[in-house]
């Protein structure tokens, strides 16, 4: 299988790329961005939208490079670091995988956040159990 072969396929590459090294949805960074819908980011993930410059600009500062390394095979990220990933278990049985830097376990609730953004919120009375699964990892 070949890699990319115009600059808007690399670009595309390396937004999925770098999303998945954060631990981002579309959505998460789509947010991060000042974007209301996730509708960008699927769009210029798969080929379907036409990359600007404004867009090259909101993802490497959503990403913290540069908008020329977007283009290039490496994105020139530095050291990437990935949030501890949590396993929470609810009274229904449900299992939910959270990626989150921080974990404030409520009266009320339980808030899981990402550089300070709310990622998932449950009702502490339903969580039978919070377990770390993955500490935080930094890619090179």
């Amino acid at each position: 299988m070949t890699g990319p072969t115009t600059a808007a396929e690399q670009v595309a590459a390396n937004v999925r790329l770098l999303r998945a090294r954060h631990g981002w949805t579309q959505a998460e960074l789509a947010t991060r961005m000042g974007h209301d819908s996730p509708q960008a980011v699927w769009s210029t993930e798969v080929g379907r939208r036409r990359v600007t410059v404004t867009d090259l600009v909101e993802f490497a500062a959503a990403f913290g490079v540069t908008p020329e390394s977007l283009m290039f095979e490496t994105p020139v990220a530095g050291d990437v670091v990935s949030p501890p990933r949590y396993e929470v278990t609810t009274d229904s049985g449900a299992v939910q995988e959270v990626a989150a830097d921080s974990v404030e376990p409520g009266e009320t609730w339980a808030l899981f956040s990402r550089d300070g953004t709310p990622v998932f919120l449950v009702p502490a009375a339903r969580v039978l159990g919070i377990r770390l699964i993955q500490k935080e990892a930094r890619d090179a």
